[in-house]
């Protein structure tokens, strides 16, 4: 395997603007990710594409009375506008095209010949009263495994998958089952290869190791590959003229023209990662991967994830974050009040990693004060310091070198560990720096830059820029300036913007 890293974040759904829920999520968690693989050496690729034919978009677009169209349209350009605030460095944000869609297309169809897709008359659920056949963002109910409010196809809470007709809670007079063709890809076919796929993989986080152990309990049920939406990728090529794809299972191959688009012949040898939020995991767990080894066995040299990075849901008060509900505090908004590069790094060390965390306004402001202390206290004791003698002077130590130059791993993989590690690396330097007779203060700006790049690449930015320091890393930490040491100018002079 080569040294390039190919980072995944879901598409977004352009149905609005990203809220701190999503931003606290997989999209800063992939960025931190690509920063410090860059950082230790080796090579990165981070892309994101937006997620045009979610069922949201249309049930966002009628609530607010605007085309599909016109709501993508402003919702691509909000959503990049989010992602730069928060310094999200992508390699690539990718809207579906027409060489996109032969893409997808191509692909299935290479799957139809091999025999692992077909057409099947299924139990699918009927609205009487829109005379339309509801899926997702159009139709909910309760989850059939766990009771929780949901729409169809997934639950949110507890991961597990519906067909729409199992879904409980449905009005009998208003909703049918009824026997229709669609594009089937069954799962179970897949069975051997799945069970030793994902349970020899070691980098799952409990709720996500739960749910594959949950899943691969019972019979894997077929996927259901088509419905009759009003958008997306037809699928008349395979004898359904009057449906679509279902986006999830677009999603794959839509993943892998990107990548192919920017990788290029290093796809098949890169690390794949995949960064995720914990609700769709059913999705790029089961239906991902095993559209995967279909696609291994159809030709296709493509490779599978080397890790699922998940997180859980962040809540505001009582409710998740939620674009369709509007119950959010805009991620964009956030940046603008507030110092982004401290929302970053609180959101690292606080965000639902491992469980879900909830989001406080007032903890928030108190806690990137502190934050910014830290930082500002370690500038201010090195600038009261950097006039001394220092040429038979300590560098850094050596405990802190060891703490932060750890190889990134993905067994357990950790943004709130690495900020913590980071701030109290900083703290440990302010300490040293400030008690030790021997202690030099020539090395601080660069280690300064080294903790702060992956968290708070403005700061980390202008500190490399003021001390023209080079790219490095722990191993070559670099001497900062000949003496006698600037002042470090940049410091953090409010919380608020």
């Amino acid at each position: 395997m080569s040294n390039l890293h190919l980072i995944v974040a879901p598409p977004p759904t352009p149905n609005g603007d990203l809220h701190v829920g999503h931003m606290s999520g997989p999209y800063l968690a992939a960025d931190i990710y690509r920063r410090r693989v860059l950082q230790q050496g080796s090579r990165a690729l981070y892309l994101v594409s937006s997620d045009d034919h979610q069922s949201y978009v249309d049930t966002t677009a009628a609530r607010l009375g605007l085309g599909p169209q016109q709501l993508i349209g402003q919702a691509r350009h909000d959503i990049q506008q989010s992602l730069e605030a928060f310094s999200i460095g992508l390699d690539h944000f990718g809207q579906p095209c027409a060489e996109y869609r032969d893409f997808v297309t191509n692909f299935f169809s290479k799957l139809a010949s091999n025999h692992f897709i077909r057409t099947e008359k299924v139990p699918v659920l009927y609205d009487t009263h829109r005379h339309i056949f509801p899926v997702e963002a159009f139709v909910s109910g309760s989850c059939p495994n766990c009771l929780e409010a949901t729409c169809g196809g997934i639950c949110e809470g507890c991961g597990h998958p519906n067909s729409c007709t199992d879904l409980r809670g449905l009005d009998t007079g208003r909703y049918q089952t009824r026997l229709e063709e669609r594009l089937i890809f069954d799962l179970e076919q897949f069975r051997p290869a799945l069970d030793d796929y994902l349970l020899k993989l070691e980098t799952h986080r409990p709720a996500l190791k739960r749910l594959i152990h949950q899943l691969l309990g019972k019979k894997l049920k077929p996927f259901i590959l088509s419905y009759k939406t009003p958008r997306g990728i037809g699928t008349g090529d395979w004898g359904l003229p009057d449906q679509n794809l279902n986006v999830w299972g677009e999603m794959y191959p839509g993943h892998m023209y990107w990548l192919s688009k920017f990788a290029g012949d290093a796809l098949s040898d890169g690390k794949y990662v995949q960064f995720l939020g914990f609700d769709n995991s059913y999705f790029y767990i089961f239906v991902h991967v095993a559209l995967a080894l279909a696609a291994r066995q159809s030709g296709f040299d493509w490779p599978m994830p080397a890790a699922f990075i998940t997180n859980q849901f962040y809540y505001l008060g009582t409710g998740k974050f939620s674009t369709s509900k509007g119950h959010a505090i805009w991620a964009r908004d956030l940046a603008e009040d507030y110092n982004p590069d401290l929302a970053r790094l609180f959101l690292a060390l606080h965000g639902p990693e491992y469980q879900e965390s909830v989001f406080s306004e007032p903890v928030f402001r108190m806690a990137i004060d502190e934050l910014a202390t830290t930082i500002n206290r370690l500038a201010a004791t090195y600038n009261s310091k950097r006039t001394l003698s220092y040429a038979e002077k300590e560098k850094i130590p050596s405990e802190v070198v060891q703490l932060m130059s750890k190889e990134v791993s993905l067994h357990d993989y950790s943004n709130a560990e690495f900020a913590r590690r980071s701030v109290h690396s900083l703290q440990y330097l302010e300490h040293w720096l400030s008690t030790k007779d021997d202690a030099s203060p020539e090395y601080i700006p660069s280690a300064m830059a080294l903790c702060l790049e992956a968290l708070c690449p403005h700061y980390a930015t202008e500190i490399k820029t003021q001390f023209a320091i080079q790219e490095h890393s722990w191993a070559r930490l670099a001497r900062c300036a000949p003496a006698p040491l600037p002042e470090i100018q940049v410091q953090y002079a409010s919380v608020a913007v």
